[in-house]
């Protein structure tokens, strides 16, 4: 190839590079390319899913969505089995020097949509390949595993529609439901995002394990069916596609049929072959030469064509692998090594994280060491083959400077070349032989020896000291025993066992350590729930307290987070408040029962209780006693109190006898009586004059007597003759008034507590005069509040109902309307201004009225009126007015004092 035709190959390669980058770049997607679902805009699968899982599921009735139409090359991105090429700063795959340098590697073609009679157009190669969409079992099951799914259980997702009615669907299969499906664990929106995240991340970790960190491109083909039936074969990551099965494949499926050689001795043998090639090529070209030329030597010409010929051949067989890393240097205090290839560049590379730069890492700034590596390749050093000693003993031989060398016969030249190949035959065949010839394998040495020990130690001994092995180099449960070979390999116990019985051996300590584990597990759980038990009981909680203060007062308590799960904190924690909820409630409810008992005992207590009793009146008796107070419900008491006189009778056992022994004592006094009138009758009538005024005078002097004992234990208006009548009894007075029978004491007794109602309610009413807020004209809701704020002041005279209050209230409103009306009435009468002229003069002009004002509102009465009703104050002085205009002229003061007299 000439140097235009490197340069113009290399454009045209840069061009295609180009695109390609665009087209992983986003470019290579059309913007409204939407799938049924609104499509995704970017390169790979949709974030977090693999293959074509897109978001939500439509609402049911709608078409179902399938994988969204890829228009790439190769599998698209994010699929499984299919990885991209590495790009910009990643590790290049194994035996590839960076990107960056050099031609870029040949691509195949783009898989286009056309399916023609079962081929491609003319001109594109193989089609990409095929999406490997992962299994929507594996897939669903995945997901059911993350979100906790119980067996049998399915795993659904809950949104709406955009008038916002909700509606089901399947996250695998895309099905969706109006109705909630049965036997389903429902998750929305948010919790499936976190789960396909979780998943992808799970099948990532799960990718990186089953990949080489340098993946061999030679190792990525794999083989396809075109929809026509023909076999297609693509590279996962040079992206490249072929009709041509690679000879990579088909070395690789050979090698599997025959024993795997080591990558030294295939090399060396392939050396010695391409030198054995190269040397009979030299000695054929000189036999035909001496056929040809009747035993003539070969010109300088012909011997330097032989030579390049095979020095081109040799050549041939170094420059294949020449851009593969010839040596790789580390860069001691840095993670980093300098990586030469065999044509000449140099990159770095850092196995921990295995990635490779063609710039310098700033760790390895600054520093002379690194600057010498990369200054110059390292030195190789060169074996001088026979072929080379050949051709330089050849090219003396044929130097033109040099005397010229007598002639060998044409036998004497047959002998020496027939020699000369027999050495390099020889030489051949030897040193494969040489280099095929490996050592002992130590492994197997080792094995061999393990064996004889294995005989002299018994079978027990060895299984304890094997296990002991693996309880040192702590081997975890959740392993294999491939994961755990490299603990356990070099440690001398290891031998002990034959293959077998170190598998099984190990499989049996891994089920006894489970076990071990799930006991210690149990066990420990069961004492962190008692501590957190303790812990509860130590709170000091109630029926009503919170989970979440109760989290945050003892949450870095050590028996707090004990219980590893916040769900069983929760659970414990609210069995245990339910419990205290039930012994709080049944407690409080024999309480309220005892405190129930005692204030039924504490009416029993009481004597004069009767069907007719009022709770009013009884509980003033009652309202200091204990059993009343700790029994706070009123509504509780006065049901009680009703159902217990609900049992008694109309009258006392007390108001009875009382009523025998007056009646006792009545007769007595009507025997006497009786016999004094018959003494009366016998002394005529101003005996019987005198004894009538004698008893009216006892009479009243009873009567004063009762009066007396009234007011001096009777002093609330809310007192009920009933009640009362039992504490006057406990007076000597009482006694005293015999000639007074109920009725009449009954009647005496009312008298007074409306005496005491009109005491009340003129104190009540001068309380309302003087007081500065209430006014006559205040509503009655006003006036309520402040009587309410002032209840020391207002309970002496207010009485205890509020209708009564409010009733009192508005007749004092009345009665002081009726006042000021008659004061503003008396003031106009006593202006002397007013005359029965005053209507027509107010009519002529309005300056009279204006002088009666001005007198009147100097006055308090008319202020008074004024803040009253200003309305009803002008109706009252218009009707003056024309009443005094009515009545015309006064008569003379004469004519007046005369009308009186008479």
């Amino acid at each position: 190839m000439s140097h235009e035709d490197q340069e113009n190959y290399g454009d045209q390669h840069m061009e295609a590079d180009q695109k390609y980058e665009n087209f992983h770049d986003g470019a290579g997607y059309s913007e409204h390319a939407d799938g049924d679902n609104g499509g995704y805009r970017g390169r790979g699968a949709p974030p977090g899913m693999r293959g074509g899982f897109r978001g939500r599921g439509m609402p049911p009735g709608y078409p179902p969505s399938g994988f969204p139409p890829f228009r790439g090359r190769g599998a698209p991105p994010g699929l499984p089995g299919a990885y991209p090429p590495p790009r910009g700063r990643g590790f290049p795959p194994a035996g590839f020097p960076p990107r960056g340098r050099g031609f870029p590697p040949m691509r195949g073609a783009f898989a286009g949509n056309y399916r023609g009679a079962g081929q491609l157009p003319p001109g594109y190669g193989a089609y990409g390949m095929q999406p490997q969409v992962a299994d929507p079992l594996e897939q669903e099951g995945r997901l059911k595993r993350l979100a906790g799914c119980a067996d049998g259980e399915e795993l659904w997702v809950e949104t709406e529609t955009a008038e916002g009615k909700k509606y089901f669907y399947h996250p695998v299969n895309r099905n969706t439901v109006w109705e909630k499906p049965e036997n389903a664990r429902i998750i929305n929106q948010t919790e499936l995002a976190e789960l396909i995240s979780r998943s992808a991340e799970e099948e990532r970790k799960e990718r990186e394990e089953k990949s080489t960190a340098g993946a061999n491109p030679d190792d990525a083909w794999s083989e396809f069916t075109a929809p026509d039936g023909r076999k297609y074969y693509y590279n996962s990551i040079t992206q490249e596609n072929t009709w041509e099965k690679p000879k990579a494949l088909i070395a690789k499926e050979e090698g599997e049929k025959e024993p795997a050689m080591d990558p030294a001795q295939a090399a060396a043998i392939a050396e010695a072959q391409a030198k054995a090639q190269a040397a009979l090529a030299a000695f054929m070209a000189q036999k035909a030469n001496s056929a040809n030329g009747g035993g003539m030597p070969l010109s300088k010409a012909q011997a330097s064509g032989a030579a390049a010929a095979a020095a081109v051949n040799a050549e041939a067989a170094k420059k294949k692998d020449l851009s593969r890393p010839t040596s790789s240097t580390p860069v001691s205090g840095t993670p980093w090594c300098v990586v030469w290839t065999g044509d000449g560049k140099v990159f770095f590379y850092n196995p921990s994280t295995k990635t490779s730069v063609w710039e310098r890492p700033p760790d390895t700034f600054g520093r002379e060491d690194v600057d010498l590596l990369i200054s110059k390749p390292p030195e190789t050093k060169k074996e001088e083959t026979p072929k080379e000693k050949d051709s330089s003993d050849d090219s003396d031989e044929n130097d033109d400077d040099g005397p010229p060398k007598a002639k060998k016969s044409r036998s004497e030249r047959k002998k020496e070349a027939l020699m000369a190949a027999q050495k390099v035959e020889k030489n051949t065949k030897e040193k494969p032989r040489q280099m095929l010839q490996k050592p002992v394998d130590p492994a197997i040495q080792a094995e061999l020896q393990a064996a004889q020990e294995r005989e002299k130690i018994p079978l027990e001994e060895r299984l304890k000291q094997f296990k002991e092995m693996l309880h040192e180099r702590g081997v975890s449960t959740g392993t294999t025993f491939e994961k755990e070979l490299s603990k356990i390999v070099f440690d001398k116990r290891y031998l002990l066992l034959s293959a077998t019985e170190r598998r099984a051996s190990f499989e049996a300590y891994v089920r006894e350590k489970v076990e071990a584990e799930r006991a210690e597990r149990k066990k420990k759980a069961k004492e962190a729930k008692e501590k957190f038990q303790e812990l509860l009981k130590e709170a000091e909680l109630h029926g009503k307290s919170s989970f979440s203060s109760f989290s945050s007062k003892f949450g870095k308590d050590s028996r707090f987070k004990g219980v590893e799960r916040m769900r069983d904190r929760e659970d414990m924690f609210n069995d245990f408040v339910g419990e205290l909820y039930k012994k709080e409630k049944e407690e409080k409810k024999a309480k309220k029962e005892k405190l129930k008992a005692a204030f039924v005992t504490l009416l029993e207590e009481q004597t004069g209780l009767t069907r007719k009793s009022k709770w009013s009146h009884v509980k003033k008796t009652l309202e200091n006693d204990e059993r009343y107070i700790a029994l706070d419900s009123s509504s509780t008491r006065e049901a009680l109190f009703k159902d217990f006189i609900e049992k008694l009778a109309d009258e006392t056992a007390s108001d009875i006898e009382e009523e025998q022994e007056r009646e006792r004592r009545l007769a007595a006094e009507a025997a006497i009586a009786n016999r004094q009138r018959e003494v009366e009758a016998e002394l005529g009538d101003q005996l019987r004059e005198r004894n009538r005024e004698s008893e009216k005078h006892r009479m009243a002097e009873h009567e004063e007597k009762f009066k007396a004992l009234l007011i001096d234990l009777v002093k609330s208006v809310d007192s009920d003759w009933h009640e009362s009548r039992r504490l006057l009894r406990k007076d000597d007075r009482y006694a005293e008034c015999d000639l007074l029978d109920k009725q009449k004491k009954e009647a005496l007794f009312d008298d007074h507590i409306r005496s005491l109602e009109r005491k009340r309610r003129d104190a009540f009413f001068v309380m309302l005069d003087n007081h500065a807020k209430i006014t006559p004209t205040m509503r009655w809701k006003e006036a309520k509040r402040i009587i309410q704020d002032e209840e020391e002041v207002f309970s002496k005279v207010a009485s205890n109902s509020e209708r009564k209050v409010e009733r009192d209230f508005r007749d004092w409103q009345e009665k002081r309307h009726d006042q000021l009306v008659d004061e503003f009435k008396e003031m106009l009468v006593e202006t002397k201004i007013i005359t029965h002229k005053s209507k027509k003069l107010m009519e002529e002009s309005e300056q009279h009225l204006k002088d009666i004002l001005s007198v009147l509102e100097k006055d308090n009465r008319w202020i008074r009126m004024t803040e009253m009703s200003a309305n009803e104050r002008d109706r009252l002085l218009e009707e003056y007015v024309d009443n005094l205009y009515r009545k015309g002229t006064p008569p003379p003061p004469t004519q007046q004092e005369r009308e009186r007299r008479k």
